[in-house]
């Protein structure tokens, strides 16, 4: 580990030797630049990359958060320090995406072991789980996806149960289902489990927030190789969790998982805000009825507005009714996009996936709603088959919901 590359952004020239000392006396070969732009170009050739910014017209808040809004970067570890003990900033740090915060004044030791971790920790998650395709072609891989939609009773729940238990076919033990639906959540009904610990549990461990190894004690393992986070169990142990625990769990879970899927339910808070941030991929079930198109373009409007949310959304179709109550061409101009994946009707098999706690995508691999949520699952991550690909070119003006600048 001590032949690893770190740079080093330190805007105090005073304080250079603090952090470069120890790191060189271990046998890390250490850069260091004073230029902000710098750093984030040269970011893509380190190992990791070590925030220390003083006084600026940017912040290392604002450093941070735009190398984890470059895609290129997104595997590339981040250790900021903090300038002060105060605990909102450090918040700040870890919700800019910060996998690491150490604060002034700190002692060698503790900046060696804090850099040390995290690159076992990340080198061992690029050893579980590549970014990219194997002959390194392609999009990278999206390891964050939020299945949200402003209407309850859509399917949201059924999507990311399906999503996530196709994935974890493909890869076990390395996709995690998160219950963010954190006023009546299902998740754990959908696939017959009976947790013994929720999200709410984890949100009142700050050390499990942010240890991975701790974190998987929180889960519970569903016999598909899928690992479950489970909602709280009512309503107001649901209303302790912060934007800030919805942060930190996401930031610890990212690092050990290959795949988080997350189930964000129906209610748009800071909460549901704080998920859709830091997805890489949205699913936004909808059906095709008045009132359900209406919920959705209020919250396009709203998004748009306040310039919040993920890189990419996906449309789906969830087709609840047995006649066609309006048409693809209807919906598509309801909601200023194109649809890009349809589940079909059928009039028993989720009530009967549902009851019995057993994913469609397993009780019946080969029916056309499993293969649906399947190519669903493919899209999600950024492997489409032929078949998904051209609709990506017909991205509406809502269909990419634009970050909080």
């Amino acid at each position: 580990m001590p032949s690893s590359t770190i740079l080093v952004l330190e805007t105090n020239q005073a304080a250079i030797a603090a952090v470069e000392g120890p790191l060189t006396g271990m046998g890390y070969q250490v850069a260091v630049t004073a230029d902000p732009d710098d750093a984030v170009r040269r970011a893509a050739d380190f190992a990791l990359v070590i925030l220390d910014v003083g006084l600026g017209p940017r912040t290392g808040v604002d450093i941070c958060r735009e190398i984890r809004g470059t895609a290129a970067l997104s595997a590339i570890p981040v250790l900021c320090v903090s300038q002060s003990t105060d605990v909102e900033e450090r918040v700040r740090y870890l919700e800019a995406g910060a996998d690491d915060v150490v604060v002034k004044p700190f002692d060698p030791r503790e900046l060696e072991a804090r850099v040390e971790a995290l690159l076992v920790r990340f080198q061992r998650s690029r050893d579980l789980a590549p970014l990219v395709h194997a002959d390194g072609e392609g999009p990278a891989r999206r390891s964050i996806i939020a299945c949200f939609s402003p209407k309850g009773g859509v399917g949201t729940t059924m999507i990311a149960v399906s999503v996530a238990t196709s994935l974890a076919a493909q890869a076990p033990g390395r996709v995690l289902l998160v219950d963010f639906d954190l006023q009546f959540g299902q998740v754990a009904t959908h696939l017959n489990l009976k947790p013994q610990l929720t999200v709410a549990d984890l949100a009142r461990d700050d050390q499990s927030l942010r240890e991975p190894d701790l974190l998987r004690t929180y889960t519970i393992k569903h016999d598909s190789g899928l690992e479950v986070l489970a909602a709280p169990g009512t309503p107001e142990s649901g209303r302790a969790i912060t934007p800030e625990h919805v942060n930190l769990s996401l930031s610890t879970a990212r690092t050990t998982y290959g795949t988080v899927v997350i189930d964000a339910g129906s209610e748009l808070d800071e909460r549901s805000l704080a998920v859709l941030e830091r997805a890489e991929a949205v699913l936004v079930p909808i059906v095709p009825e008045i009132g359900a198109l209406k919920a959705l373009h209020s919250l396009l409007e709203y998004l748009t507005e306040v310039g919040s949310a993920a890189a990419a959304a996906t449309f789906v179709l969830n087709h609840l009714f047995a006649r066609e109550m309006l048409s693809m061409k209807q919906i598509e101009a309801a909601i200023g996009t194109k649809i890009e994946a349809e589940i079909p009707y059928d009039p028993g098999l989720y009530l009967k996936a549902i009851n019995e706690g057993i994913p469609i995508v397993r009780s019946a691999p080969t029916s056309p709603p499993a293969r649906a949520l399947a190519r669903l699952a493919a899209i999600a991550i950024g492997r489409p088959d032929e078949g998904a690909t051209s609709r990506d070119e017909h991205r509406g003006r809502l269909g990419a919901f634009r970050r909080r600048g």
